[in-house]
């Protein structure tokens, strides 16, 4: 083959039916997530697969929707009540809340989206990845083999518990953005545009994708000014300068910032990504061995999977002058490859580890960055750049290395798509979908709270990983779903939730004013209290000044006062539990 040819650049003249190619990509996404069991999770009433993180984002949306409009855009005052909450801390997908808040008066109670958003991310990866892969070839089943491989990537469906950060299409559209040929200033300019589109879909999406678009982003520039110079380095800078800017007004538009809640120290370092990452299976493969890790390294998972490491092996048996070319378009694209690296340098954080097995410390080298290193403890997750990376430069080389015999490089493509599918654990699995009842409480009592009432108080106050003492009880998360839930439906506020992040100072500060005024008595007419039972003697001693007992095996106490359900409240305490106080 000739070793000038380009396999990067698109073929001038474009198979007739090129443009169907990412549209069959994207409805084979959505056939993916239906074969890996998310054809439940469709359904926006159903509540009942709904476990984990993702219960706390669904309860995020469902408290904004009744929300009135404020700022932040997307403040939840319902939640978290009076700690500061959003959309965003809530991790409740903020453009998608926003977008959906106007129809809230036509949507059913029960309403979540995260289902359609799950199946809307897979097609969306497939679109992109045939986009992608149509750089390399003109050759329609080609295209949408390769765009196959960008929704069957394991870092896609082992992030399906975590839905906002399924938007990994972001990242693919930022590598077509560097690697679509551009013959003009005007179309780099559109190019830029186009990225800060994508950044502006991430800011609002999750931050996490938003650093890696926006470095991606910084490469983008680096590349158009200097690899293809078709913008000058004062134009570049301005480009950089509104990208920024834009960024961090949608971050304190959208509440991520400003808000007096600090990211933390802790976790950097330990949601890391091991360096074998992208050829650790963990429990992903029928046939291929996990390694070990270190604890929190699932944050870091990174698995290529089976069949994209076929085309690994197949690489290793790449021809003289096709390895020149590819060092060649490596060099050509040195901006992104550094990005690619220092991003990966992030996800393997300060302690590198070898089949979880610690190598080398780099903590003097990231000292000089905690304050920032914060915001990003889940540092593993940067490892998607280089994951989706080294699928595309794989692509474009197995591609070229057989652009003469097309049919021989279909049928190896459909052979890697075929085996990276069919050992897929969650294929047969299909874990990440597994339906449980969505937490409801079921006492009648509780059809009883009229209006009223205003608040449901867990005492203590209950804030899912914070490190408080305060806040120490036995409640569970899941408690803090029932009760948010009820909130929820009964249009009260929780003092209780699960935040992204927190201001722990503030989190002692309300912790202790309410426990001042319960051991004062000063309780809150139109409060209904959750108690951890460790803590009933505080309320026992008010004798006739609360009402105490006992609903879905909760300590449940009010303020003295007239109302029936404080009549039937009454009627569910254990015999003898009452408390003479003397006089």
């Amino acid at each position: 083959m000739a070793t000038n040819e380009n396999p990067l650049q698109s073929p001038s003249v474009p198979a007739p039916s090129a443009g169907l190619a990412p549209w069959v990509t994207a409805l084979l996404g959505l056939l993916w997530y239906l074969a890996v069991g998310g054809g439940p999770t469709l359904d926006p009433t159903n509540l009942d697969w709904l476990g984990g993180d993702l219960s706390q984002h669904t309860l995020g949306w469902m408290h904004f929707r009744d929300a009135p409009w404020a700022f932040p855009l997307g403040r939840t005052p319902s939640l978290l009540t009076p700690l500061p909450m959003t959309v965003g801390f809530a991790d409740a997908n903020p453009w998608v809340s926003i977008a959906l808040k106007p129809f809230s008066p036509w949507l059913p109670r029960d309403f979540q989206f995260i289902g359609p958003w799950l199946a809307l991310c897979f097609m969306l990866q497939g679109w992109l990845g045939a986009r992608l892969t149509s750089l390399f070839t003109s050759r329609v089943e080609q295209q949408v083999l390769g765009g196959a491989l960008f929704f069957l990537a394991p870092v896609l469906l082992f992030r399906t518990g975590h839905d906002t950060l399924c938007a990994q299409w972001l990242l693919t559209a930022m590598l077509w953005l560097h690697l679509r040929p551009r013959a003009s200033a005007r179309d780099a300019w559109r190019s830029l545009a186009q990225a800060l589109v994508v950044l502006v879909l991430a800011s609002g999406i999750h931050p996490y994708l938003s650093v890696m678009v926006f470095a991606l982003g910084v490469a983008l520039l680096a590349r158009l000014a200097w690899r293809e110079q078709l913008l000058s380095w004062r134009a570049a800078a301005g480009a950089l300068v509104v990208a920024g800017g834009v960024s961090g007004g949608l971050f304190f538009l959208l509440g991520y910032v400003g808000q007096g809640v600090s990211a933390g120290s802790h976790g950097f370092g330990f949601f890391s990504a091991d360096l074998l990452t992208l050829v650790n299976a963990m429990d992903w493969s029928w046939l291929v061995p996990g390694l070990r890790t270190q604890p929190g390294q699932y944050e870091g998972f990174g698995y290529l999977g089976t069949g994209v490491l076929v085309l690994v092996l197949v690489a290793l048996g790449t021809p003289k002058e096709l390895g020149a070319w590819g060092k060649a378009r490596l060099r050509e694209h040195l901006p992104l490859v550094v990005c690619v690296l220092l991003l990966a340098l992030l996800a393997f954080s300060s302690v590198l580890s070898v089949a979880g097995v610690k190598v080398l410390s780099l903590r003097k080298l990231f000292s000089p960055l905690a304050p920032l290193l914060g915001a990003v403890r889940a540092s593993g997750r940067f490892i998607w750049p280089l994951h989706y990376a080294v699928v595309t430069g794989l692509l474009a080389l197995t591609l070229a290395r057989w652009r003469q015999r097309p049919a021989l490089g279909s049928g190896l493509l459909l052979g890697v798509v075929l085996l990276q599918a069919l050992d897929t654990r969650e294929l047969w699995t299909r874990n990440h979908f597994t339906p449980a009842p969505w937490p409801r409480l079921q006492a009648p009592e509780w059809a009883q709270v009229d209006a009223s009432y205003r608040h449901v108080v867990l005492f203590p106050t209950y804030v899912h990983l914070s490190e408080s003492r305060c806040a120490r009880s036995g409640f569970s998360e899941r408690d803090s779903v029932l009760f948010a839930d009820l909130a929820y439906r009964r249009h009260l506020t929780t003092n209780s939730g699960y935040p992204a992040r927190v201001s722990e100072a503030r989190v002692t500060e309300v912790c202790q004013t309410l426990q001042t005024d319960v051991e004062q008595g000063r309780l809150a007419r139109d409060a209904i209290y959750v108690v951890d039972p460790a803590r009933m003697a505080l309320f026992r001693r008010l004798g006739d000044a609360v009402t105490c007992g006992v609903l879905d095996g909760f300590q449940v106490c009010v303020a003295e006062r007239e109302g029936r359900f404080r009549e039937a409240l009454a009627r569910t305490a254990p015999a003898g539990t009452s408390v003479d106080v003397p006089r």
